[in-house]
């Protein structure tokens, strides 16, 4: 069992969220036996009654299917979790996934009755993977020009909903930095970037689980993509760890990659063999 899972801050979801982007999605179409995901979460020190629980909510929330043939379930990705899972690849996969091209800022209100807590809750964390940062109550705004529809579909089903939004550019004498520091935590930004750099950039033990650090890696990458909003260069400073992150974190995928995908595989020809 690797030591890492501790260390990171990853839940069961983001570690399976994770799996199913970088392992399962365009590669394994046909639902999984549960104890693929028991074995490989298992790996990371989670519990079995903790796995089983994230993939009977993960059901609910309509990101998998649930089969049952016999004694054995499988779990399978939907069309909806397959678009999500597209859609945080590109950004995982992105050649620079922290730099900010765009001079133009997005701006989005929204409001939502108490009673909907599960929606806000998901809504607002689309926006924070969507680099949305909170100016006050109910208005967010983000860097750059940020597509809605992602966001505007999670509380589609939700009455009450209201969200507006609008693209801009600042107005001269505007100090930007302020809303920068009122809407995001620089500081600790920067260590979220550090402590990945801190249990990535060394040499991998040869002696670890090649498909628990993997998934590891993806969990603890998607966690710095979610929190990073991917600002403008002059609102950091000037040794800004981000590109060493994303410099560590091609060296380490691509020293995993190929023997993770082969111990995944073995592991699920050997779970569908006992079936």
């Amino acid at each position: 069992m690797t030591d890492r899972a501790a260390e990171v801050r990853s839940k069961p979801q983001d570690l399976l969220l994770a799996l199913g982007g970088a392992l399962i999605l365009d590669s394994h179409e046909e639902p999984l036996p549960t104890k693929v995901f028991l074995d490989v979460l298992g790996s990371l020190g989670v519990s079995d009654d903790a796995t089983r629980s994230v993939l009977t909510r993960l059901t609910e929330r309509s990101l998998l299917t649930r089969h049952q043939d016999g004694r054995v379930a499988r779990y399978g990705l939907t069309e909806t979790s397959r678009r999500v899972l597209r859609e945080g690849r590109e950004r995982v996969l992105a050649a620079e996934p922290f730099h900010q091209v765009s001079s133009e800022w997005t701006l989005l209100s929204f409001s939502l009755p108490e009673t909907q807590r599960d929606v806000r809750n998901r809504l607002r964390s689309r926006l924070t993977w969507a680099g949305f940062g909170c100016l006050r109550d109910g208005l967010w705004i983000a860097p750059g020009r940020v597509d809605l529809d992602s966001i505007t579909t999670v509380g589609a089903e939700a009455g009450g909903l209201q969200i507006d939004g609008f693209v801009a550019s600042p107005a001269a004498g505007t100090d930007v930095a302020r809303f920068v520091r009122r809407a995001w935590d620089l500081d600790a930004l920067r260590r979220e970037h550090e402590d990945f750099l801190r249990r990535w950039d060394r040499p991998l033990p040869r002696d670890e689980d090649p498909l628990a650090l993997f998934t590891l890696l993806g969990a603890h990458w998607i966690r710095l993509l979610r929190l990073d909003p991917v600002l403008p260069d002059r609102h950091l400073g000037a040794d800004w760890p981000a590109r060493r992150s994303t410099a560590v974190y091609r060296t380490v995928f691509a020293a995993l990659e190929v023997r993770a995908q082969a111990a995944f595989a073995d592991l699920v020809r050997d779970a569908r063999a006992r079936r």
